[in-house]
């Protein structure tokens, strides 16, 4: 890690003899260890080194960066003076602005140390429980691996953040046969800090793969109807999150303000059962952010509680250019608390909907409207699933639904990186032929 900090530190040094008035790098040296499996059989193992530097660097408001994938002096030196160059030509902007010190810190996270031996016989495990246990899945393609990094972050305001991280990532692509009938293909994800229990228990694996293989059957949907969608926690993301994010509460859509939310701050916009936060120092995150990219230190924060809008995910530049507080960190590591009642006893409660796994569809209007395609999805009748449908559209408006949020389950996906439940929402609009 010394060595780390001398770069860094040379950088800067580096910068401020150019003019700078004030500069950033992020120096990083990674190294992944990988197992590939396609078509449930391994396929390769490999060791990949990286580097990275980062330079960021301001000069009379303006604002320049360049990345290198070197640490030599010459390259060094050449990436300090094409960030300076590259500062000449941009606009002046007096948001940019950079944590200010003292503050001189380490972290140490995960599994900085790679058990290949560990990793190659949980691999092996994971395709043979997959194989016992759903003997219709076929594996398309695995990715396991062990990932670390060692971090050193420093700016000329007296900031140094440094970091020795590492996990084990289980990457799955898979879908049901039966015959010349399929599924769609799915994919499950976990990020582990240890390997000490089978992997096909960790995260929602299990649950996946079991509802995938109930997916070789599906039927179209007749016809049009307005009820209750249920969202598993992927399809959250997709279809709730990422609008919220880009349209709602982020630095462009406040900035320019397209913001519907603008004026919402401290005001009810969801059900007040719903609070979504985001969480990178919860326990159940393997690698949380730890600092931003702006130098200051990352916490926990909550974006909706108890269904008030308390904060938007700014950045202190946003915050600059708004007048806005900034945001405890950059919003990744999403939590959402659970309810009291399972997956099944909330479709128990439902008389007609649909339970979305995937969805694919098109970049939402800035109202938060969308439609698109419900994939690895289930028709919801009386209660019960009623049989997996073919691609089925979907279709509402976000803000709308907040306000018509019909459940939270208990049933939790903590995969490492965030911890979701599935949410059901009432209003959504199903189409079928």
């Amino acid at each position: 890690m010394d060595e780390l900090k001398a770069l860094a530190k040379m950088i800067l040094d580096e910068a401020t003899a150019q003019g700078a008035d004030c500069a950033q790098c992020i120096v990083r040296e990674t190294r992944k260890e990988e197992f590939n499996v396609d078509g449930g059989q391994f396929s390769l193992m490999r060791t990949l080194f990286d580097r990275e530097v980062s330079v960021t660097a301001l000069r009379d408001h303006r604002k320049g960066v360049v990345s290198v994938n070197r640490f030599d002096e010459p390259s060094v030196r050449e990436a300090v003076r094409a960030c300076l160059q590259a500062c000449e030509s941009a606009a002046p902007d007096e948001g940019w602005e950079f944590a200010p010190g003292p503050v001189c810190e380490h972290f140490t996270d995960g599994a900085p140390v790679c058990d290949r031996e560990a990793l190659f016989r949980r691999t092996r495990e994971l395709l043979d429980d997959v194989s016992a246990r759903h003997p219709r899945i076929i594996m398309e393609q695995m990715i396991t691996a062990h990932d670390a990094a060692r971090t050193v972050y420093m700016n000329t305001r007296d900031v140094t953040w440094t970091r020795e991280s590492g996990a084990y990532s289980f990457q799955l692509m898979y879908s049901a046969h039966e015959g010349e009938k399929g599924s769609s293909f799915f994919s499950s994800d976990v990020t582990l800090a240890a390997l000490d229990r089978p992997v096909i228990d960790c995260g929602m694996i299990e649950r996946e793969l079991s509802a995938v293989e109930r997916q070789i059957d599906t039927a179209p949907l007749q016809g049009k109807f307005v009820g209750t969608a249920v969202l598993a926690p992927a399809a959250f993301l997709q279809i709730v999150m990422s609008p919220l994010l880009s349209s709602f509460v982020s630095d462009s859509a406040l900035i320019d303000g397209s913001s519907l939310w603008k004026d919402k701050l401290n005001q009810p916009v969801a059900d007040p059962r719903l609070t979504i936060s985001f969480t990178p120092r919860s326990e159940d995150v393997v690698l949380g952010e730890r600092f931003t990219a702006e130098g200051y230190r990352a916490e926990n924060f909550d974006l909706i509680r108890d269904g008030v809008l308390v904060s938007f995910r700014l950045s202190q530049y946003g915050a600059n250019k708004t007048g806005g507080r900034r945001a405890g960190c950059g919003g990744w590591n999403l939590s959402i608390p659970s309810g009291e009642a399972t997956l099944d006893e909330l479709i128990r409660g439902i008389d007609r909907g649909i339970l979305v796994m995937r969805f694919s569809g098109g970049s939402p209007s800035p109202g938060g409207e969308f439609s698109g395609v419900a994939k690895n999805s289930f028709l919801i009748e009386n209660g019960r699933i009623a049989g997996a449908l073919a691609e089925t559209m979907v279709s509402g408006c976000v803000p709308d639904m907040l306000n018509r949020l019909r459940a939270i389950s208990s049933d939790t996906l903590r995969d490492g990186t965030m911890c979701v439940p599935y949410l059901a929402f009432d209003g959504v609009t199903v189409s079928g032929k």
